[in-house]
């Protein structure tokens, strides 16, 4: 929310034409910089969700909001129970501000013993809209919903509505990786927006407008053309017009796509009242949530990777699996004869030579005790227990699965010598969605013992990184890469004064990258310099944690270096949950292991001290006995 919140206050003193200033070098903040309208709705409306979804889910289960997609009374009860909070919440908040610059219309509706919708293509359903897209970021279908469901209630115009809908599908896209030029392409090609005119052509003859038609266009092409979070609302702000709406939508893209300078943050906090500011922190304690169930739960962290193209991904992946299908039909119709056991060893082989993947269902919710990589099984009416694989999305379609269950795609590299080790399975059901046939453990001895062997090595280790030999070790830096406390000031200690001017070279580096110097005094021939994230419980911090891991094997394997050592990355002075930062750690690092199974390179995890030492023990299943 901090983005749509600083455009409105950033944008305050510069709303309505006699105020408006068309140039990108005013002053960010003044004294007459102050939450509006745009502001106090976004946290109405983030508390309405809130609160809806604790309610939903206290009386009806985990999956109760999922309902609001159903064509059925189900879902419309659903879809009524949004609304009681949505109005209730943006009553509450309307009224305890009345001088919150509202219009006639909605303050009429805010003072309303039986507020019913107006009408309105008003550009307030898009400026509030943002608590949707970061609450609701693992489904597209259903974020669009509850983003027309906020709007609803008061702008039912089919403008406001898509004013909401468009403006939320754009922070959804930023917040999952999409670059600018697909965020343009989506917008124009769904809701005919035209974004073909600069901010420089818009500019000149812009003026105060309130339509979401007049408005949303204009704030997408600011953040399309701004070079960072605050550039994006300098450049929205110097089109003049409603500014603060205009800045509040910008922002509120500009943040899921850049992020938000802490700096910034705090000028928003130090602006805010106290109950709006709770709101604030209550959203960001769910979002933080959130993402820590996604780094723990393999089908939580599927659906969201997929979340943008649910079956589209999934589909390209299995393509290439009709070659095990037509082997599969072969064996079936064969009778296991022989030559058509061959035929299928030769295709499942190859298969796992090229690191394909099946779909396979694991448990939603974790239980206690429960291993957190765990798959479900299925039990034939013979009684016997066998591993369900899907080789396409046709078959995952049909397989009925359990409440909270969910499907992720497993390399069968790793599947079948897990299922080797699970000795109350019998074998691999493969699933084509036409017929289903059974690979029993002594065939799937047979395909592996075939297989090229090549362990993963990875180890978990306590000490002194500096004393450590190996190819690289790995510096958790700060952007500037000039040296400062915990394992970067350890370093720049160890290797002596020729880093820093090494570092003076390399021009800083951004946070989720990595950089290269030479190990210099170290025992290390190389140093990988990596900027972690400052923790804030948004989900980028994720996503740039495990780009450090990841962008620093990349860069070991471009040298062609063959061992890394990395440090517990982000959580000293960033504050970095420790067991949430070695559950991104030790899965990335496995990710990119599997994804370079070609490569020969030792990993190593360096833990200073026992706590991170049992933690990562714990996560990566390694015995105390491999560590050293």
């Amino acid at each position: 929310m901090y983005g749509a919140i600083l455009g409105d206050i950033i944008g305050c003193p510069y709303e309505f034409d006699a105020n408006n200033y068309k140039a990108k070098d005013f002053p960010l903040f003044s004294d007459r910089s102050e939450f509006t309208d745009d502001s106090i709705m976004t946290c109405a409306v983030a508390e309405a969700l809130l609160d809806w979804e604790e309610e939903e889910q206290a009386a009806r289960g985990p999956r109760a909001t999922d309902a609001i997609l159903l064509r059925s009374q189900e879902g419309t009860d659903c879809a009524e129970r949004l609304r009681s909070h949505l109005i209730r919440s943006m009553q509450k908040y309307g009224r305890a501000y009345p001088f919150g610059g509202y219009g006639l219309n909605f303050s009429v509706w805010l003072h309303s013993e039986d507020p019913q919708p107006y009408g309105s293509f008003g550009n307030g359903s898009a400026m509030r809209v943002s608590p949707a897209a970061w609450l609701y970021q693992d489904d597209l279908a259903k974020m669009r919903r509850i983003a027309i469901e906020t709007a609803i209630v008061t702008h039912d115009h089919k403008e406001g509505l898509k004013g909401a809908d468009a403006t939320a599908c754009a922070i959804f896209m930023a917040l999952h990786g999409s670059t600018k030029d697909e965020i343009r392409a989506f917008t124009e090609q769904q809701f005919a927006y035209d974004l073909s005119k600069t901010c420089d052509e818009i500019r000149p003859s812009y003026h105060h407008v309130e339509s979401c038609q007049e408005t949303v266009p204009q704030a997408i092409t600011a953040f399309l053309e701004g070079e960072d979070f605050e550039d994006c609302i300098r450049t929205a702000v110097s089109l003049g017009g409603d500014s603060d709406t205009l800045a509040a939508i910008t922002g509120s893209i500009a943040e899921a796509f850049y992020g938000v300078p802490e700096a910034l943050k705090e000028e928003a906090r130090a602006r805010l009242s106290e109950d709006l500011l709770a709101v604030v922190d209550r959203e960001q304690a769910r979002l933080a949530e959130n993402m820590t169930a996604r780094a723990t739960n393999p089908a939580l962290r599927s659906k969201w990777e997929n979340a943008l193209h649910p079956n589209k991904n999934v589909q390209e992946k299995l393509e290439g699996n009709k070659g095990i299908e037509e082997a599969l039909r072969g064996f079936a119709v064969g009778k296991g004869s022989p030559e058509s056991q061959l035929a299928l060893r030769n295709a499942i082989l190859g298969r796992v030579n090229q690191k394909a993947e099946g779909l396979v269902m694991v448990p939603g919710l974790k239980a206690s005790g429960e291993d957190r990589f765990s798959l479900l099984t299925m039990r034939t009416p013979d009684g016997k227990t066998w591993q369900p694989v899907c080789t396409n999305t046709e078959a995952a379609e049909k397989l009925q699965m359990p409440e909270g269950a969910g499907r992720i795609l497993m390399p069968l590299g790793m599947l079948i010598p897990r299922v080797l080790g699970a000795k109350e399975v019998e074998g691999i059901l493969f699933l084509t969605g036409q017929m289903q046939v059974a690979i029993v453990r002594e065939n799937l001895q047979r395909i592996m013992a075939s297989a090229p062997k090549k362990k993963i090595n990875l180890r978990i280790i306590r000490g002194d990184i500096t004393k450590l030999k190996a190819d690289a070790i790995v510096n958790a830096a700060n952007e500037s890469l000039l040296g400062g406390g915990g394992v970067d000031g350890a370093i720049h200690r160890a290797a002596g004064p020729q880093l820093l001017k090494a570092c003076r070279m390399l021009g800083g580096c951004r946070t989720g990258e990595a950089k290269i110097t030479a190990g210099f005094k170290l025992p290390a021939r190389y140093i990988i310099h990596t900027v972690g994230p400052i923790y804030s419980g948004s989900p980028e911090d994720a996503r740039l944690l495990a780009s450090c891991y990841q962008k620093s094997l990349a860069l070991a394997r471009e040298k062609g270096l063959h061992s890394i050592v990395f440090p517990n990355i982000s959580t000293g002075v960033y504050g970095y949950p420790k067991k949430e930062a070695a559950q991104i750690a030790v899965r990335s690092v496995l990710d990119w292991l599997v994804k370079n199974s070609d490569y020969e390179i030792q990993v190593a995890f360096c833990c200073y001290d026992e706590e991170n030492l049992a933690i990562y023990r714990e996560i990566a299943g390694t015995p105390a006995g491999e560590t050293k």
